[in-house]
């Protein structure tokens, strides 16, 4: 069992935090997004954006696992519109994954090109 207790103690020998492990890098911007779910249409503002999904204000009760519509408005005002779920809600907001093709042109840094 000499194994077992080697790799029983990995978690301090690695000490990498959860924030260095992201492979998307998020933008912190604040842009309005209209979320909705069925018949539930809500007003959100953005902690972050990624191309991969995005973090959203707390408001509103949308139960994680609960599939959206969202419509994201620029500065710029610019529409934005991707398909996605409700990944984590915390005291923070929630966290939406975006699902199937993000349209083009919104690259990682939360940005449209």
């Amino acid at each position: 069992m000499p194994d077992f207790d080697r790799f029983g103690h990995m978690d301090m020998v690695v000490g990498v935090s959860q924030r260095t492990r992201r492979a998307i890098l998020r933008s912190r911007v604040s842009w309005t997004a209209w979320v909705r779910t069925g018949q539930d249409r809500k007003r959100f503002h953005t902690v972050d954006v990624s191309s991969r999904g995005a973090k959203l204000r707390p408001r509103g009760v949308f139960p994680v696992g609960a599939a959206v519509e969202l419509e994201f408005i620029t500065p710029d005002t610019r529409r934005l519109h991707v398909s996605g779920v409700v990944w984590r809600a915390d005291s923070e907001g929630w966290a939406v994954l975006f699902l199937g093709a993000v349209p083009s042109g919104f690259d990682q840094h939360g940005h449209r090109a």
